[in-house]
This record gives structure tokens, C-alpha cells and sequence, in this order.
């Protein structure tokens, strides 16, 4: 289960595997287990390389599934990561997380000040892949969530390039997103505000 998960299990899931409360304490007490950052019940296998950077992301994402094993969720997304966190998660532009971003398709309380859910009743299947294992909201999906924060443009300026950079992302798809937020960025028509995100134009 470990191997599937960045070498990481719930306590549920060790439940669902046949593993008692009193084996888990006691490989935690041995130190084959060891509590991942602040995810209460989510437990890594030491020995197994860490990842500083999104360990934390994905110890928080499986916290948030409790019991359910990772190819449940994977199959039927319940949880995906969006906004910055998404962003960050796929390398695109600069902007840090301030704490782990994600639509939740039911109200849940992870009791931590560093989460934060939206709840949408349905995530479209669209809007949504697979990507480092973890499913997270489409590139498109993520620059509309970022104009919808009204981020910085020159921040979602540079998230579009290296969508563009990578063939992540096409200039329709882009154009398509922007448009509601054209007038909120002070931008006359979304042919203009497409060539200043791009870099085709300068910024005012």
C-alpha cells in the first residue's frame, strides 16, 4: 500500500489491511512508522526518500481520504488540488502556497488551520487529471481559479507561459478562461489581455 502512496499509509487504510491499533503503535513505537508532517493518522515508512517539497501535499491529500485506498480515489476523485497548490504541484510559475488548496466533493473537517477546502457537489471530469500520482485540477482549470482569487496578473502571466512553454496549455484554452476576468484586470477586450499574459504585449 506504502509503495503506491510516496511510502506513506493512513491509519484507516492499515485497518482496512488488517493491521490492529496496538501493531500500529508498536511499529511506530520500533520506528518502521513515523507520523508524516502535520497529518494526524497519515504515517510514513522510514527508510523510504522523502520529497521536502511535496510530501507535505500528499500526506495532506491522504489524510483527507481516511480509509479509502489510493486507486479508490484515483478512479472517483473526491478530492482534488487546486489553486496555487495546484500550480506548485506542476512546477507552473512562482507563486507559494500558503497552505494546501483543494475541492472537496463533500464538507469535511481535517482540523487544520493550513487546509483549505471548497466544496463543489460535483468536480467535472474535464477539469481535473492525474498528475505525480495526485489528482489535480487541469492547467486551464488552474489559471481560471487564479483569476478568480485575482492573483497578481504578472503571477498568472507567468503560470500561462510555462503552461504554453510545455505544451501543458493552447492559446484557445486560454482565451476561453480568461474572458470572464477581462474587465477585472482592466483589460479593454480577451484578445488584449491573452497578448500580456503571453507576453505579446506590454503590461499597463
Amino acid at each position: 500500500m506504502a509503495s503506491e502512496q510516496w511510502g506513506m499509509v493512513t491509519a484507516g487504510q492499515a485497518r482496512r489491511l488488517g493491521v490492529s491499533r496496538q501493531d500500529l503503535n508498536r511499529l511506530i513505537g520500533d520506528g518502521t512508522l513515523a507520523v508524516a508532517d502535520q497529518a494526524a493518522r497519515v504515517y510514513r515508512l522510514t527508510g523510504v526518500p522523502e520529497n521536502p517539497d511535496l510530501d507535505p501535499l500528499r500526506a495532506a491529500w491522504l489524510q483527507l481520504g481516511g480509509a479509502s485506498f489510493w486507486h479508490e480515489r484515483i478512479a472517483a476523485p473526491d478530492v482534488v488540488i487546486s489553486h496555487r497548490s495546484a500550480a506548485h504541484l506542476r512546477g507552473l510559475g512562482d507563486l507559494i502556497p500558503r497552505e494546501h488548496e483543494f475541492y472537496a466533493t463533500t464538507r469535511l473537517r481535517p482540523r487544520r488551520k493550513d487546509i483549505k477546502l471548497r466544496v463543489r457537489s460535483r468536480i467535472a471530469p474535464e477539469s481535473r487529471e492525474v498528475w505525480d500520482g495526485l489528482p489535480v485540477s487541469t492547467v486551464p482549470a488552474i489559471i481560471a481559479d487564479l483569476l478568480s482569487d485575482r492573483e497578481d496578473e504578472s503571477a498568472v502571466a507567468q503560470v500561462v507561459r510555462d503552461g504554453l512553454e510545455r505544451g501543458l496549455l493552447r492559446r484557445e484554452a486560454v482565451q476561453a478562461v480568461i474572458e470572464p476576468h477581462t474587465a477585472a484586470y482592466g483589460h479593454s477586450d480577451p484578445i488584449e489581455f491573452l497578448r500580456v499574459l503571453v507576453g505579446e504585449a506590454a503590461q499597463a
